[in-house]
């Protein structure tokens, strides 16, 4: 039995033996069945039949890789890029005009100069800008133009604009007269087009410093003199005002009447006719409307509190009006802003005392 079992396996042996001596390749396994062997043995034949078969799955599979490693970019990271370059440039403000103003609206000419160290230099379209002050509503909306972004980029508004809301709009106001420097924020959203790239949704949030007019710090009232006899409007004293306005704001304010007190009591008020404020030193012609009589009693006499003719003199805002309109806008900053000043009227009284 022993020898028939070897005489099996010496068989099978011979038979699994090709007539040159080699062994057959087997069929199965996926290896053979992804890169099926060629005439010749090794890996050579081997690749041309998978390329030959399978050249298919071999371009499906670099596809997706491609895919893979290509949308990440193009619909994450490039997008990511082009709002941290817009988020890292800074804007400021170099001229801003405000004229023509009205119970609703003002003309605006507002000029940026946007700063950026990007490479990149794409085109941003215009957009509906909201200026507003921190944490509040916005008081104007302004249409931004498109623009072409370089290192430095110039970006200028000129346009008439309705007030988003005229409170927040006086409340801008009071901010810019009283202070030495605010802030101011411009929200909007626009698209960015750089060349070969589909258009990227980008928001745009910029917070600009800016100089205020300082309380008006530095008002000064010279070459006061006694008229003679008084105008049609009652005047009977007139002058000249120094305004320093540190910003680079030029503002038209129309007719501004100021009031005058001496220790809380009311002496008069004052006019400043067709005042605008432009960025630097302002002089301006003032008309006034004092009672000499009381401005007498306080330098003359013995019981005269202030001898040496010069009088602590409180200056606050009362009206500014263009034709007949109130600005109201104006009117509640400037009211709200004191101003005080050592008034030297002895000269000017001597002209009418001798």
């Amino acid at each position: 039995m022993d020898d028939k079992h070897e005489n099996h396996l010496s068989e099978n042996a011979v038979s699994n033996v090709s007539a040159d001596g080699t062994r057959p390749h087997k069929n199965g396994g996926i290896m053979n069945t992804l890169y099926p062997p060629g005439p010749k043995p090794g890996a050579g034949g081997r690749m041309k039949n998978h390329c030959r078969k399978f050249w298919w799955c071999d371009l499906l599979v670099v596809a997706v890789i491609v895919l893979v490693i290509v949308l990440p970019v193009v619909y994450v990271a490039i997008p990511k890029k082009a709002q941290n370059d817009l988020d890292k440039s800074t804007l400021e403000v170099t001229m801003q005009n405000v004229s023509s103003p009205k119970t609703d609206q003002v003309h605006l000419k507002l000029v940026t100069l946007a700063k950026s160290s990007s490479k990149f230099h794409p085109t941003l379209d215009g957009f509906r800008g909201a200026l507003h002050l921190k944490d509040k509503e916005p008081f104007l909306y302004i249409d931004i133009p498109t623009v072409k972004a370089d290192a430095e980029t110039t970006i200028t508004v000129d346009q008439d604009v309705k007030f988003a809301d005229l409170g927040r709009f006086t409340e801008y106001n009071e901010v810019v007269i009283s202070s030495e420097s605010f802030d101011v924020y411009l929200d909007g959203k626009t698209k960015i087009h750089q060349k070969g790239l589909k258009a990227i949704t980008a928001d745009y949030n910029k917070v600009i410093t800016m100089k205020g007019l300082n309380g008006l710090k530095g008002l000064n009232i010279t070459d006061l003199k006694v008229l003679d006899k008084p105008n049609s409007d009652g005047s009977n004293m007139e002058g000249n005002v120094f305004i320093p306005n540190p910003s680079v704001m030029t503002l038209y304010l129309g007719n501004v009447t100021m009031n005058l007190a001496v220790d809380g009591k009311a002496i008069g008020t004052s006019l400043l006719p067709e005042l605008t404020l432009k960025p630097g030193d302002n002089n301006v012609p003032m008309l006034s409307t004092v009672n000499q009589t009381t401005v007498i009693g306080l330098i003359y006499g013995k019981d005269a509190k202030y001898k040496n003719a010069i009088l602590p003199l409180t200056i606050t805002g009362n009206s500014s009006v263009v034709g007949k309109d109130h600005l109201t806008y104006y009117e509640t900053a400037i009211k709200g802003n004191k101003v005080n000043v050592d008034l030297n009227v002895g000269p000017a009284l001597a002209s009418i005392l001798g």
